[in-house]
């Protein structure tokens, strides 16, 4: 009758001790742990205050209740500036400050987050959304209809400023 060999066993010319396997899959366990803790931090650098490229948007980035990110406008350079030009009618007497503008983020590793949708306040459109954490430290925000190529990207920098009152460009 043939028996069968594990790999271990060829190659050790052994049985598998049970104190192995313990180490073995304690190891595994560590390297999961670390990784997923290394995604929790740089989806942290993630959250905060961003500062839209025109200067004239400050855009709070958090966790939504789902997992996913989100962005609120939190500041910006008109204060009492109301959501126009909303294709919903029931939304154009509303302030834009306090409006989620970002949604549905999922974290795809490496600094990068898509599958998002992001509000155009100026023109009144959404569109799909993916960002993408930069070395310097600077958000990559890219605005797209279908495929990403056809889009426009902003960078965003992060706000470290008191007030959320922007002055107007000149």
């Amino acid at each position: 009758m043939a028996r069968s060999y594990t790999l271990m066993q060829i190659t050790t010319g052994g049985t598998m001790s049970k104190s192995y396997v313990l180490r073995s899959s304690l190891c595994l366990l560590a390297v999961a742990l670390n990784c997923a803790a290394l995604a929790d931090e740089v989806q942290t650098r993630v959250l905060g205050n961003w500062l839209t490229e025109p200067k004239d948007g400050i855009i709070q980035i958090s966790t939504a209740a789902d997992g996913t990110l989100q962005g609120r406008i939190v500041g910006g350079n008109a204060p009492g500036k109301l959501d126009k030009e909303n294709p919903d009618a029931a939304k154009r007497a509303l302030p834009l400050r306090g409006q989620v503008i970002m949604s549905s983020l999922k974290y795809d590793g490496d600094g990068k987050w898509s599958g998002g949708s992001i509000y155009d306040p100026n023109s009144g459109s959404s569109y799909r959304c993916k960002i993408e954490l930069n070395s310097d430290g600077s958000l990559k925000v890219r605005g797209f209809v279908g495929i990403a190529l056809l889009g426009k990207s902003q960078r965003w920098t992060r706000y470290t400023g008191t007030s959320m009152d922007l002055p107007r460009a000149p």
